[in-house]
């Protein structure tokens, strides 16, 4: 089961009655076991700021709003979204500055708490006016639909009660932030004891516990069509790793039911990619023998995995077109989206109790599934045998380049940027080993530039040098964050730069569309970036590597407490695996590739 990681009143010393509300909240989260928190201090946070460098927590200050919630988002990744992260900010221009992340956040499901200042109570707008208070916004309105809750904190309005319930949404359901905005004279405010704490700690952890312990009766119309499937496939989705479920138990699932896996991007590490079972990543950019699986299957799971139309290539409908198909997941609104799709059939429920009831399945006989598992096995190796033979050269292309990172003992926890050519190509070759993690910065979004953030988050909360893979147009997004390395030199970090000399995906679509790229490229309004020039900024070791030989080299010397920037100049980014396309009918009308066509070149 989840641990709720709750200290409830064993961590308090009762020799401090009454407080500041900010000394009040900054407690509480103490209390629901958050040890470390981001922040960019200012004016309508003064007693936010005070508080939290004053009490047990540790406190990372970056210097960007958005590098502050992108940081406590890979905190939260890394500690395996067992609980929320903490980002504290100020009013106005701080909040709308946090407004990438905390979408990324919510979009991807990461636990978090972001406390704002705000001007004083009479300071904020009633009367109507654009702007009425100095450094005022309407902060509720810009996030409310971003996070799953936004309020503004009164202790008269708000009981001991509601914060904890309002807290544990963060952890409960589909995970996500929560927003608390804290008046500049509420903030000063003494009214709160020891007491109140423990009953928000409390009510946050009764609250915690139940949702732990949610069960679900899986339909016997899936249990028998499992049973007498013939080609069974288990697609597991992030949720997986959301409901922070234990690596051993995702296995006992596996090895369980003894049938095909496949994952999503975002769930890839999940299993190490070499497991017998596991199949890899079905989709638009993906190895042919995923997809002949997941388009071959006549009986299909999905569990935690919403079936979105990146993971889909666009086409929901005819992912797994061809089998019985039944989704598991918490979320109404993602279940919904699929009614009415041919042969789909949906199920809300805790994935957590998804796992354990299915685990209970007494697994396929190997003289059942013996032919299907052969199947898909010789499909795989007809796909490694196309891959080896597309990518026969060692040089710095992204399968290359993936294969030299994911193999080495050294590099066991990536960081990549969310969006970029390279990346993605980067993305589609890594192959997880030996329990290592890809930990998106950020991914449903696509947002450039949260990488070096998300890494510094990750390595505050991990013991390891970790492993941050940008593009050079997405590096310069929060180039800031260099200080902020600068500024914490226990952090190990090795920041790889995919450098293909500008934005290498508008490029291409802007010279298929127009024949010309604007603003794209050092031809087309950019500058070249000197990285040897930031790395000195941020005290890093700076390494140029332009060939294969030299980055295998490089990724061999680091070790735990490396700090190191490797400029890689792509050598070749341009062919990236099978991938949908886009053709023209008869009539001239567009449509994608079906997912089974796609092959190699």
């Amino acid at each position: 089961m989840l641990e709720t990681r709750c200290l409830h009143t064993a961590s308090y010393k009762r020799d401090w009655s009454i407080v500041k509300i900010s000394e009040y909240l900054l407690k509480v989260i103490e209390g629901i076991g958050i040890t470390h928190g981001f922040s960019l201090v200012g004016g309508m946070a003064m007693h936010l700021n005070r508080a939290a460098g004053s009490g047990a927590l540790t406190i990372v200050y970056c210097n960007h709003e958005q590098a502050v919630v992108a940081a406590a988002d890979g905190f939260a990744r890394a500690d395996n979204f067992a609980r929320p992260a903490l980002a504290i900010v100020t009013s106005g221009p701080g909040v709308t500055n946090t407004i990438t992340s905390v979408s990324s956040a919510y979009y991807d499901s990461v636990p978090m708490v972001l406390l704002s200042g705000q001007v004083k109570s009479a300071d904020i707008n009633s009367v109507g006016v654009r702007s009425f208070g100095a450094q005022e916004t309407p902060h509720i309105a810009l996030l409310r639909p971003i996070t799953k809750a936004s309020f503004s904190y009164d202790p008269s309005g708000c009981s001991n009660e509601q914060l904890g319930s309002m807290l544990a949404l963060s952890m409960t359901g589909r995970k996500g932030p929560v927003h608390i905005d804290v008046p500049l004279d509420i903030q000063s405010q003494d009214v709160k004891t020891s007491d109140d704490v423990e009953e928000v700690v409390r009510t946050y952890c009764d609250i915690l516990d139940a949702d732990a312990n949610q069960s679900l009766i899986l339909p016997a119309e899936l249990l028998d069509g499992l049973c007498q499937a013939k080609q069974p496939l288990l697609v597991l989705g992030n949720a997986l790793k959301i409901a922070s479920i234990a690596q051993d138990d995702v296995l006992s699932l596996v090895n369980c039911l003894n049938v095909p896996v496949l994952l999503t991007w975002a769930s890839m590490d999940l299993l190490n990619y070499d497991h017998p079972l596991v199949f890899g990543c079905a989709g638009g950019l993906a190895g042919t023998h995923s997809n002949k699986i997941l388009q071959s299957a006549d009986f299909i799971i999905f569990l935690g995995t919403r079936l979105d139309l990146l993971t889909t290539g666009y086409n929901p409908s005819a992912y797994g077109k061809n089998a019985q198909r039944y989704v598991i997941d918490c979320d109404i609104a993602e279940l919904g989206k699929l009614e009415g799709l041919p042969k789909l059939k949906t199920i809300r429920g805790d994935v957590r109790a998804a796992v354990a009831e299915l685990t209970r399945v007494v697994a396929l006989s190997e003289e059942k599934i013996r032919p299907w598992l052969a199947l898909c096995r010789s499909w795989e190796v007809e796909n490694k045998e196309a891959e080896l033979n597309a990518f026969a050269e060692k040089k710095l292309n992204t399968y290359h380049i993936a294969d030299c990172i994911s193999g080495a003992d050294s590099t066991r926890y990536v960081v990549p940027t969310a969006s970029g050519f390279a990346v993605e190509g980067f993305a589609r070759f890594y192959k997880t080993t030996r329990g290592s993690r890809f930990a998106w910065a950020g991914h449903v979004l696509g947002s450039m530039g949260l990488a070096i953030p998300s890494a510094i988050g990750a390595a505050v909360r991990l013991d390891e040098c970790i492993a941050c893979v940008d593009g050079d147009g997405g590096f310069l997004l929060n180039v800031q964050e260099l200080y902020t390395i600068k500024a914490n030199p226990q952090l190990s970090i090795a920041i790889f730069v995919l450098n293909n000399k500008g934005y290498a995906s508008i490029v291409n679509s802007q010279t298929r569309a127009f024949h010309k790229t604007f603003g794209a490229d050092s031809c087309s309004g950019l500058a070249s970036i000197d990285f040897a020039k930031l790395a000195d900024i941020a005290t890093l070791e700076y390494r140029l590597c332009q060939t294969y030989e030299q980055l295998n080299d490089v990724v061999n010397s680091i070790a735990k407490g490396t700090r190191i920037l490797v400029d890689i100049w792509m050598q070749d980014d341009g062919y990236r695996g099978p991938s949908i396309s886009t053709k023209f009918d008869a009539e001239g009308r567009p449509y994608s590739t079906e997912l089974e066509d796609i092959s190699w070149r």
